[in-house]
């Protein structure tokens, strides 16, 4: 093993402190039955005017200097009411309090083996302009080592919470939690320094509990990881020349991908892992957390001694035909291993991107954990299934800190799929004034070689695009290499985004652009197009640049096949949004001529009746074009309704084209169908010979319907003659009637 391993789990394992020096999160809200001395029972969410109530019973909040308490609204300025005043008189308050402390802030904080309680102290409200400078908790009684915080249910916007420790900061804002009627809570150690910002409006309403270690244990304090973090940078700096990346370290617990995040990791985990992340970013390299999976299959054998009875020593005996899976998983142990391997399984939504096809080899992990010892996470056990063996499967899942050096991103990502490129350059976006040169020039070669330009996804959003050339603001780059991405994705890129790059740049920079994408023969692309160019104003600097695209709209539309069944519910879109474009040329007959050829130069019914009709009758805005379009639809269902089906005239039907080994079925029935007179046909033959002919009907559209008559042997299949197609047809022409009796009310209202 290189020296740097060894001495990066050195480091490691000297770190025994658990959890963070801050817990935070959000409860379902209970009503505490808040009652508070001269004012009566408190209702939820509190009002301005039972906040104002509260206050005329408060005082200005002093704090702690030395060995004093000091009245100073420069440093602190806040009501408080004394825990004296005020009483709980929900009795279920104090459990939801314990079980808090309980499953939320001792797991939290890393302190699940002590025992600790909490001591209600004051009653807190922060008005518009309100906060607190920073500051350290004093300790305001024997056992106190932190502080629990509990915002109750009040509008209010700003003060947020602050908390520092360690060169570490957590920033906590009770606001979103308390405008949607939960309670929110923040609990953290009394060495934390921590502030509450300025108020900008409302009223921030909080319960202060101190939190009080009980005895029999060693005292809870709170260890400090910066050594630890500094000694693993100068470890990590030896191997940043190591192409052999990314680097993975397994912490020393088992997780499940539901429960894997950084308030669930077990006991030094945490630490082991804030300590990594730390020198990581000290270092110069990413980190990320994920769960390293190791698989095996094999021989499923049966543990005698776990079902053996538990008044005596009888074993237990196992019918193997009728054992059920939990049973097998219960008393079931691996054998012989037939297959396994190491895969990542899942990634801690916390943090940069995840790296979602990454692999490595056994021997590359960094670990002083032993694979694949003891229970696994998970197991699925498989009794016998015809002549295969019974088997059984393990799932290892180790929590890991994956580690690699900045400067080789480029080669972690150029393997990854666009998705996950995506997610990277909105990543960086979103941090764009912390993002390194080295890394903006990433971004603009992920952009112009890492993405799928000639298949793009349509699942996919690359609105990040749009958002980077929008950080970038260069217009040069956006009228040479930019513009070629935005015209491959345009279908792709939000409109909001759309609506935001003409805010960066020039809107004539866009012109080649739209024309370009529009000239892609995409429906999809057009009907995006047309969405931009709606929700575009078009006045002022936008005006020319809108009108001129809407100049180019019949030519988009004439390279389409609209009238293509597969096509028809982006066509109706692409109809709206034309109807609302149309009132730009509202006085240009010839634009509105070409633009209905486009739209109306393949009319199948399907087409006419279901998009152009239905586009247009859903239409409530006056438009040329919309009447134009019904104009068209009108002449083609009148057609249609003139001409009504006639039934059969005798009962013969054509011959369906056929051709391979069901040629011989339509000789067998040609005189059948061509008689004028004959409706009825028996087929006495095997089972075979049947259901050849079945599958014959079936394959083709006729006027034929079977059934078995399973009188004799062999049966007899009886084909029978129906007038389908004319019903059919019949029934078509009866829609039309009523489609075409719509369109002639729509005209007459249009012409009111």
């Amino acid at each position: 093993m290189p020296d740097f391993k060894k001495q990066l789990l050195h480091v490691l394992n000297e770190i025994k402190a658990s959890g963070s020096f801050v817990s935070t999160g959000s409860s379902r809200f209970l009503f505490p039955g808040l009652e508070v001395q001269g004012v009566g029972e408190i209702g939820f969410p509190i009002n301005p005017l039972e906040i104002k109530a509260m206050i005329k019973t408060a005082r200005k909040a002093p704090f702690g200097k030395g060995s004093k308490t000091v009245l100073d609204t420069n440093v602190r300025s806040a009501w408080e009411i004394d825990a004296s005043q005020i009483t709980f008189n929900n009795s279920d308050w104090n459990k939801f309090i314990e079980n808090l402390i309980e499953h939320s802030v001792k797991p939290g904080l890393g302190i699940g083996e002590h025992t600790v309680s909490a001591s209600f102290y004051k009653l807190l409200i922060y008005e518009k302009g309100d906060f607190f400078l920073a500051h350290k908790d004093s300790e305001k009684e024997k056992g106190m080592f932190g502080t629990l915080i509990i915002g109750l249910p009040s509008k209010h916007s700003g003060g947020e919470l602050t908390v520092k420790f360690d060169g570490r900061t957590e920033t906590i804002d009770f606001s979103e939690a308390a405008n949607q009627y939960q309670i929110p809570f923040a609990a953290f150690y009394a060495d934390c320094e921590h502030e509450i910002t300025p108020i900008t409006s409302g009223y921030r309403v909080c319960l202060i509990y101190n939190l009080v270690q009980n005895k029999g244990r060693e005292k809870i304090q709170l260890h400090q990881l910066g050594g630890y973090a500094d000694r693993l940078t100068a470890i990590l700096k030896t191997c940043e020349e190591d192409r052999n990346i990314p680097k993975t370290v397994l912490l020393g617990h088992q997780y499940t991908p539901s429960n894997f995040t950084m308030e669930t990791l077990k006991l030094n985990d945490r630490p082991k892992a804030e300590a990594l992340l730390r020198a990581a970013q000290k270092a110069g390299f990413y980190a990320k957390l994920g769960l390293v999976t190791s698989y095996q299959s094999g021989e499923l054998e049966i543990d005698y001694r776990k079902g053996s009875s538990s008044s005596g020593n009888r074993k237990r005996y196992y019918d193997y035909d009728h054992y059920d899976d939990p049973d097998l998983e219960e008393y079931g142990t691996m054998g012989e291993i037939y297959d396994e391997g190491i895969e990542i399984e899942h990634w801690m939504p916390e943090g940069i991107p995840a790296l979602r096809n990454i692999s490595f080899a056994a021997e590359d992990l960094i670990s002083a954990v032993k694979l694949n010892e003891g229970e696994p996470a998970e197991k699925q056990a498989e009794g016998y299934t015809g002549n295969a063996g019974m088997e059984m499967q393990y799932w290892y899942h180790y929590g890991a800190v994956f580690l690699w050096p900045k400067k080789y991103q480029y080669e972690m990502l150029a393997g990854l799929s666009p998705e996950n490129k995506l997610e990277w350059i909105a990543y960086y976006n979103k941090h764009w004034n912390a993002v390194e040169p080295a890394e903006k020039a990433l971004i603009k070669r992920l952009a112009e070689e890492g993405l799928d330009e000639n298949n793009p996804g349509k699942h996919l959003d690359y609105s990040p695009l749009a958002d980077w050339l929008i950080n970038l603001n260069d217009e040069k780059y956006l009228s040479e290499e930019g513009s070629v991405f935005l015209i491959n994705y345009f279908g792709l890129i939000s409109i909001e985004h759309w609506k935001k790059l003409p805010e960066t740049y020039p809107v004539g920079c866009f012109e080649k652009i739209f024309s370009a994408a529009g000239k892609k023969e995409q429906s999809f692309t057009i009907q995006h197009l047309l969405s931009v160019l709606n929700e575009l104003p078009d006045t002022g600097k936008y005006k020319a640049f809108v009108m001129k695209q809407t100049d180019q709209i019949p030519e988009y539309l004439h390279a389409l096949r609209l009238s293509d069944e597969s096509e028809h519910a982006m066509a109706k879109d692409i109809l709206q949004n034309a109807f609302k474009l149309s009132k730009l040329k509202a006085g240009n007959n010839a634009w509105q001529k070409v633009t209905t050829e486009a739209f109306t130069k393949v009319l199948t019914r399907k087409y006419v009746n279901d998009v152009l009709v239905g586009a247009t009758l859903e239409w409530d805005t006056e438009s040329a074009l919309a009447t134009r379009i019904i104009a068209v639809c009108k002449k083609d269902l009148t057609v249609r309704v003139n001409n009504k089906p006639l039934p059969p005239a005798d009962w013969s039907r054509p011959l369906p084209q056929s051709s391979g080994s069901y040629k011989k079925v339509w000789a067998l029935l040609a005189d059948f169908l061509q008689s004028p007179v004959q409706q009825v046909f028996d087929y006495r033959k095997p089972q075979a010979g049947r259901s050849e002919m079945e599958s014959a009907i079936k394959n083709v559209t006729i006027d034929l319907r079977t059934e078995t008559i399973r009188k004799g042997s062999p049966h007899t299949l009886r084909l029978i003659k129906t007038q389908d197609a004319y019903e059919r047809d019949l029934a078509e022409w009866k829609t039309d009637v009523m489609l075409l009796k719509k369109v002639n009310d729509f005209q007459r209202f249009v012409n009111e």
